[in-house]
């Protein structure tokens, strides 16, 4: 065994001994354990010891961050193990993410690509009912004819829309995924097929009663009384179905004829399918939660919205909050309405005021620099930048944004206010409005919101205490002064667009936690050496480099979110790890389309490893939002001795003119 043989004792010891892991991979700068049984981890311990930057679950596995030699420590934990085979993990993982996991994740991918063009006729059904309520318009005018189906259509035909989504996330073809979607919603077949004499009426008596109008071969054909159309769990169910039936029939029919045959059959099997059986089931599914969550409404409409406006965001955090918005969507499709997004319609505007607070603040022009974009986007309900970038690394400004956001539903709850629209942050008011003409909702959440923002600003402003990392004396000195130190730069590695690593959806990354850098959105799939160095880490994979250059900073290239697991496919490494390599020279090529049709972020980290060696690391000012090879993209200010001296005597002077 290496060095790190206590340490890897250690860390098999913690998650519940070598017998509770059914698998062990890593990536870049962690170690990620297939664990058998949650509950056996003694997490407390892990996060105390000094070699481990942090460990916490993600995506069904335990993750135990090491840093930049995690290589090393795998040796040794494997070591420790008996060299563990990863022959069971697949199946462990399957199983621990076999459906809490894997349906979060699944919703997500389905929902996300139309949530921009949800808000979209959200908008627009909003201000055409602002235009018949104010007599602008009326309803048998041409005008609101035409605008009333730009706001509608999209829900009339959604299961097309969520058939393309639901079809790229199980990896089938889309076109038959969105036909599908359109059999649901195919014109009158809710007439044909949901009126007429009853036959006989299945579950009589239950809230599953279903009237049985007609059948498929003496097969009930259970079609609900509103259809499908506006739906969302049904399509998706039967495109995972569909998906499962083109992959047998795939791997069975030659690829000659497959062409044709294979979406005939696919269509021919699934669409009955996901009439007759999925379509049903996931109704069901539908009633129940919708049942569940009415029923709780109506015995308290209050007590309901707090608990669901205080959970919904740390569910923001862990990925869990669409099904939330999934039930919603629902309801605007069954009732024309919904009362569970107006509980969780403050959230946005609660986290936006503490970061109003933060800035009003604060001294440091970099909590300053972050704040004022996660403002912006907090208005329209994109709050990562706030949650990752201000109020989550100090957990009492989340907390008061949680209760300001409490306070709103409940607000909102306890007048029964619906919204009318899926649409959401500050253009989202108008979804208050009711199609007949009644402003009252409108006023209630304008009241909602403005409870919601005094009461999270009030309490964050009056027990703001500024990090002593950044303080008022710290940032002058270090910001005003930064012509006194000596100035390193480094350029870039990569083409396209920059942002702050604080946005990044990897906690690791978004806190600092390896060090400081920024994202890089990569627009051409290369990757160039951006200093005269040494590769000192090449993961096998490829899409993780490691540089140590002549000056001495470290710096870490990670290309993608997760790209680990697609174990080297769509990269091109063009040097070998202990390669000595000169400023411009190309290190790695990669696939940008595959690996994004893949499925996966491409959100790249560039951060310094070694940024504690430094007294900042100043990423270019936030005006500059695109980058290309060589280009400046961060500044170092290195920590020297006689910096130091001058700093503080700098320091000294600042204080006394105070």
């Amino acid at each position: 065994m290496g060095k790190y043989k206590e340490l890897a004792a250690f860390i098999v010891a913690k998650i519940g001994g070598k017998e509770n892991v059914g698998q062990l991979t890593h990536c870049m700068t962690r170690l990620r354990f297939t664990l058998k049984e949650a509950n056996k981890v003694e997490e407390k311990e892990l996060l105390a010891n000094p070699e481990i930057i942090t460990a916490q679950w993600a995506g069904g596995k335990y993750q135990v961050v090491i840093g930049t030699h995690v290589g090393d420590v795998y040796e040794d934990v494997l070591a420790e193990m008996g060299n563990l085979t990863p022959t069971s993990g697949e199946e462990v993982e399957e199983e621990k993410k076999g459906f809490l996991n894997k349906l979060i994740d699944i919703i997500t991918k389905v929902i996300t690509p139309a949530l921009g063009i949800l808000t979209v006729t959200g908008l627009i059904q909003g201000l055409t009912a602002v235009l018949v309520a104010t007599n602008v318009l009326s309803t048998t005018d041409g005008a609101y004819i035409v605008l009333n189906a730009m706001g509608n259509a999209l829900f009339q035909f959604f299961p097309v829309i969520l058939g393309y989504t639901s079809a790229e996330a199980f990896k089938m073809n889309k076109f038959v995924g969105m036909l599908i979607g359109a059999v649901l919603v195919f014109p009158n077949i809710t007439t044909n097929l949901a009126t007429g004499d009853v036959l006989y009426t299945l579950f009589k008596g239950s809230i599953f009663s279903t009237p049985i109008y007609h059948d498929f071969f003496n097969i009930p054909i259970m079609f609900p009384a509103n259809g499908y159309a506006s739906t969302v769990i049904p399509i998706i169910f039967a495109i995972f179905v569909a998906a499962k039936i083109e992959k047998f029939l795939k791997k069975n029919i030659p690829d000659i004829i497959g062409f044709t045959l294979v979406p005939f059959i696919t269509l021919l099997v699934a669409a009955p399918i996901s009439i007759l059986v999925v379509g049903p089931i996931a109704n069901f599914l539908s009633q129940l939660i919708t049942f569940g969550v009415s029923g709780l409404y109506e015995i308290s409409p209050i007590i309901t919205a707090v608990i669901v406006a205080l959970i919904y965001q740390p569910l923001v955090i862990l990925g869990l909050h669409w099904p939330l918005i999934t039930i919603g969507m629902n309801n605007f499709g069954i009732l024309g309405y919904d009362y569970i997004v107006p509980m969780i319609f403050t959230a946005s505007f609660a986290q936006t005021a503490v970061v109003c607070a933060v800035y009003c603040k604060t001294k440091s022009a970099k909590t300053k620099a972050i704040a004022i974009p996660a403002i912006i986007s907090g208005l329209f309900c994109i709050i990562e930048p706030a949650i990752y970038g201000i109020t989550l690394p100090v957990k009492k400004r989340f907390a008061f944004s949680m209760i300001g956001g409490a306070i709103g539903g409940a607000i909102l709850s306890a007048f029964s206010i619906k919204m009318y629209a899926m649409s959401v942050g500050v253009l989202g008011l108008v979804s208050f409005v009711n199609p007949n003409g009644d402003f009252g909702g409108l006023i209630f959440a304008l009241v909602a919101v403005v409870i919601t923002m005094l009461v999270s600003f009030l309490l964050t402003y009056f027990t703001f205490n500024e990090n002593p990392n950044t303080t008022d004396v710290e940032t002058s000195a270090a910001k005003k002064n930064v012509d006194h130190f000596v100035k390193e730069e480094v350029v870039s590695p990569l083409k396209g667009r920059v942002a702050g690593i604080s946005e990044s959806e990897d906690y690791v990354f978004a806190q600092g936690i390896l060090g400081k850098g920024v994202l890089i959105y990569p627009t051409e799939g290369k990757v160039v050496a951006p200093c005269n160095g040494i590769v000192t880490t090449f993961f096998p994979t490829g899409h993780a480099i490691g540089l140590t250059s002549d000056r001495g900073e470290e710096m870490l290239i990670h290309i993608g979110r997760d790209t680990v697991q697609l174990e080297g496919k769509y990269f091109y490494p063009k040097v070998q790890q202990d390669a000595r390599v000169k400023e411009g020279d190309v290190l790695l090529e990669f696939d940008l389309k595959a690996i994004e049709k893949a499925g996966f972020s491409l959100e790249s980290p560039v951060i310094i490893t070694n940024s504690s060696d430094y007294f900042d690391v100043i990423e270019n000012p936030a005006s500059v939002r695109e980058t290309t090879y060589l280009k400046p993209l961060l500044t170092l200010l290195p920590l020297k001795e006689q910096q130091v001296e001058s700093l503080d005597q700098r320091t000294i002077q600042l204080g006394d003119a105070k």
